[in-house]
C-alpha cells in the first residue's frame, strides 16, 4: 500500500514544494479561465496543502484521497490553523477518484502533482474524468497536471535521487519501461527517531499518456478542452515538455442555487 508510512514524512521529504509552487499558478490560470468562486474538489489532495490554501482564499473545499494516512496529515495541518480557517470551509473524504460521488456539485475540480499518472490504464483515466465531469456544475472547470513520456524517459529512467538531512534521508530509485511508457519508483526513507532510524519503503508506478490521447479521453468524458500548458507557464506544451497542465470545462452556463431569502 502506498502513501501509508510515507505520509508522515511526505512534506518533510520535500514534496510539499510542488504544492507551494502550484498555489500561485492556480491563481494565474484562473485569471485566464475564470469560474465563479464557490465549491472546489481537490482530488488526490494528499497532505492538504493546496486544499487548505484554497479554503483560505474563500473556496468551500472537499479534499478526497485514497490514503487515510495522508488525510490524517491533512486534518492535522488544518487543525493547526485554528480559527484562521473559516468554519465549514474544509471537508476531508476517503475515496477512490475512479468511483467517487458528491452530493453537491462543485465549480472547480483539481487533480495535481501527476496524480493522474497513477491511473495505469486508459480505462482508469477515463473513469476518473467521467466522475469529475459528473461532480462539476455546468460551466465548471477541471485543472490537472500530468507527467509526460518525455519526463519519465529522461528523468526517471534508471535514475537514483537522494536527499539527506540530519532527520531524514530519502532515496528514490527508478526503473522505466519505455515500451509501455511506465516508470516504477522505489522510495526508501530513513527517519531519525532518537538515536535510531526508522525505515520506510514504498513502490510507486506512473503511466505516461500521449497528449492527444488525454485530450480525446477528456472529450469522451464530456469535457471541452480549453487549453493545455507547459506546467507553471502560459506556453503550449512541446515535445520537450516534462509536465502538462490541462484546463477542461464542462459545457453549459454556470448554474448556482439561489441564496436563502432571494
Amino acid at each position: 500500500m502506498i502513501y501509508k508510512d510515507y505520509a508522515a514524512v511526505y512534506d518533510a521529504s520535500g514534496q510539499i514544494s510542488f504544492s507551494e509552487q502550484m498555489i500561485p499558478y492556480l491563481g494565474r490560470v484562473l485569471a485566464r479561465h475564470p469560474v465563479p468562486r464557490g465549491r472546489l474538489l481537490d482530488l488526490a489532495c494528499g497532505t492538504g496543502t493546496v486544499a487548505i490554501a484554497m479554503a483560505l482564499q474563500g473556496w468551500e473545499v472537499t479534499g478526497l484521497d485514497g490514503s487515510e494516512a495522508m488525510l490524517t496529515e491533512a486534518r492535522e495541518k488544518a487543525r493547526a490553523l485554528g480559527d484562521a480557517l473559516p468554519s465549514g470551509a474544509l471537508l476531508w473524504r476517503h475515496g477512490d477518484m475512479r468511483h467517487f460521488r458528491l452530493d453537491t456539485p462543485v465549480d472547480l475540480a483539481t487533480c495535481l502533482y501527476d496524480s493522474l499518472n497513477y491511473m495505469l490504464t486508459d480505462q482508469d483515466l477515463l473513469a476518473t474524468f467521467r466522475r469529475v465531469h459528473a461532480a462539476l456544475r455546468p460551466g465548471g472547470l477541471f485543472f490537472a497536471d500530468m507527467n509526460t513520456a518525455y519526463a519519465l524517459e529522461t528523468y526517471w529512467a534508471d535514475q537514483t535521487y537522494v536527499t539527506d538531512s540530519p532527520e531524514l534521508t530519502v532515496i528514490m530509485d527508478s526503473d522505466h519501461d519505455q515500451a509501455i511508457h511506465r516508470t516504477t519508483v522505489t522510495v526508501t526513507c530513513f527517519q531519525r527517531t532518537g538515536d535510531l532510524y526508522r525505515k520506510i519503503q514504498e513502490t510507486h508506478l506512473e503511466q505516461a499518456y500521449p497528449n492527444e490521447h488525454v485530450a480525446t479521453l477528456l472529450s469522451d468524458a464530456g469535457f471541452r478542452v480549453e487549453a493545455s500548458y507547459a506546467c507553471f507557464s502560459e506556453r503550449p506544451p512541446d515535445e520537450y515538455t516534462t509536465r502538462v497542465f490541462w484546463v477542461a470545462r464542462k459545457p453549459g452556463a454556470p448554474v448556482h442555487a439561489e441564496e436563502p431569502g432571494r
